[in-house]
């Protein structure tokens, strides 16, 4: 077919003709199957085409290879490829409109191991299931979809499609186009919950021009977890360990002062790093997926053991009025120190470490950067508090904070 149409325009003497072909190679390398064919007698357009061939990546691995407008017949084809076998997809949307093309819908395209499938997405659903999501049919009329192929193989993918330049999510000519995308975590069929997915702005018409990455704004939902979480982590509950290990003995001070304000900020950090864990399981459960990172199954461990610690505290073994006898301590009352002091250390030492791993990752997945830079800078001011009480009560027990924090009443 290729060699046939250059022939022909050999035999008309035509000059200065670009040539555009998209398909796929054979298994062999040995051939072409050829999708699409189309010649315009100029570099630039020329009786509605618009041949691109440059190849422009709107994520790590996912990439536009090719994307072809005909103004004269009103379409557009495009090429994405990317590189695992997992389910990927387009969709075209309004800027910042996310999946639902803020309330508009959006026309997405995702190649999955049902082949390529087309949906008109206004709901957060899953589009397997929901009833309010659309599946436009191949052959609908309105809109055809036509020359479909998707191609998933173990380490790459493929998809191509045609659609009408209108209709109801129409292409942008002349202006960059939002564009939203998304991606499987290796797995082929197609799944409501996914982190791999952000927005774009590209001009399908001119892929030279590159892409600009759209920041992903966070739900209140979200931004309770961060606040919540880094409150408790970041600051409450490793001031209230550090006020039990370093102000027992300052001069001047009632003796159960430091075990009261060590109670009731645990009490505090303990409640809302409870609610930070709903914030955070609602969030996965609606807008991404559990388990998929280390800031998550970290999180769970140090939530685990920041909830047991007022249990077991409850269940310590009390001192009898007039103190243990001969002094000594049962193994029992050993044990709970053992056992909560090393839990306690370890939770909030790795909670402070996971709160700036939570910046880290709303950072990595292209939030915008308000979002980023709370919880970093609320996990560094309570990290440098906490060193501060530390060493200031190492260095001197009996220093001016250590004093004003459990109330002694001690001259200088």
């Amino acid at each position: 077919k290729v060699t046939n149409f250059l022939q022909s325009m050999t035999d008309t003497a035509q000059a200065n003709i670009q040539v555009t072909a998209m398909g796929f190679p054979s298994t062999d390398m040995a051939s072409i199957d050829v999708l699409t064919l189309t010649q315009c007698a100029g570099a630039g357009t020329c009786d509605g085409y618009y041949s691109v061939g440059n190849t422009v990546c709107i994520a790590d691995g996912l990439c536009v290879q090719s994307s072809i407008v005909d103004e004269t017949a009103g379409t557009l084809t495009t090429t994405i490829t990317s590189d695992d076998g997992s389910w990927f997809g387009i969709g075209f949307s309004t800027p910042g409109g996310g999946m639902t093309g803020g309330g508009e819908g959006a026309d997405i395209f995702v190649c999955s191991s049902e082949g390529l499938r087309r949906f008109f997405i206004n709901t957060r659903s899953n589009p397997e299931s929901s009833s309010d999501i659309e599946l436009i049919a191949q052959d609908d009329p309105s809109d055809a979809v036509i020359n479909n192929i998707c191609v998933l193989e173990d380490g790459d993918g493929t998809m191509t499609f045609t659609r009408t330049l209108d209709g109801r999510r129409p292409i942008l000519l002349d202006e960059e186009q939002a564009i939203i995308w998304a991606r499987g975590a290796g797995e082929k069929e197609l799944i409501s919950k996914h982190d791999r997915k952000g927005e774009v702005s590209i001009n399908l018409a001119n892929l030279s021009e590159g892409v600009s990455t759209v920041k992903r704004s966070a739900t209140w939902i979200l931004w309770l977890h961060i606040i919540f979480m880094a409150l408790a982590w970041g600051f409450i509950l490793p001031m209230g360990a550090a006020i039990a290990s370093r102000t027992r003995n300052v001069v001047g001070a009632h003796p159960e002062a430091w075990f009261i304000r060590h109670k009731y900020l645990g009490r505090i950090g303990w409640t809302l790093q409870l609610l930070g864990l709903v914030f955070g399981i609602y969030y996965c459960e609606v807008f991404s997926d559990h388990f998929q990172h280390s800031h998550t199954k970290l999180g769970m461990l140090i939530v685990a053991f920041g909830t047991f610690q007022p249990i077991s505290a409850v269940l310590r073994p009390h001192p009898p009025k007039g103190g243990w006898t001969d002094g000594k301590k049962p193994a029992s009352r050993l044990v709970f120190e053992v056992v909560h002091k090393t839990m306690g250390w370890s939770a909030v030492l790795a909670g402070i470490v996971n709160v700036l791993l939570g910046s880290k990752l709303v950072s990595d997945l292209d939030f915008e950067s308000t979002t980023v830079y709370v919880p970093l800078a609320m996990g560094v001011f309570g990290a440098a508090c906490f060193l501060i009480f530390m060493v200031l009560g190492l260095a001197s027990p009996n220093n001016a904070l250590s004093k004003a924090v459990v109330g002694s009443k001690a001259a200088p």
